[in-house]
């Protein structure tokens, strides 16, 4: 997916509704299998959507935040915990989860990240895909 292939902006929020945010410029998707996702999603893998960070914004209400890791803080929403925002501090993106977007199906996963802890249920999760022991290499484009 190029960001020029998604229209913008897209808007998501929480289950309750207690918060809601919008995207500007997306500029990948992707699926992430590190044991951490699969932690916070209940998941096998969970989606997400990078993008800079001032193309987030939250619209209504407030993130409530987790340090779920050193230098990583993961946004919910503080009333039904919805997992919303992996905000890493040294980068210039965060990335979004793709499933509380109220219209998910405008972005497609293009790659797949992490996937030395995949577990093997989530084999048919964008079949043909590229997969990625680790981080997805630049985007060269």
């Amino acid at each position: 997916m190029h960001t020029s292939d998604t229209p913008a902006p897209l808007e998501g929020g929480c289950l309750c509704g207690a918060l809601r945010y919008r995207l500007r410029r997306v500029q990948s998707a992707y699926w992430c299998h590190c044991s951490m996702c699969q932690r916070i999603s209940g998941s096998s893998a969970l989606p997400w959507a990078t993008v800079a960070r001032g193309d987030f914004d939250v619209t209504h209400g407030a993130l409530t935040t987790y340090a779920s890791s050193a230098g990583v803080q993961r946004g919910f929403c503080g009333s039904c915990g919805s997992p919303i925002l992996f905000d890493m501090a040294s980068e210039a993106a965060v990335d979004v989860t793709i499933g509380t977007l109220d219209l998910p199906d405008r972005l497609t996963p293009t790659h797949h990240i992490w996937t030395t802890t995949a577990l093997a249920m989530s084999d048919g999760l964008g079949p043909g895909l590229p997969r990625h022991a680790a981080e997805a290499p630049a985007d060269p484009a």
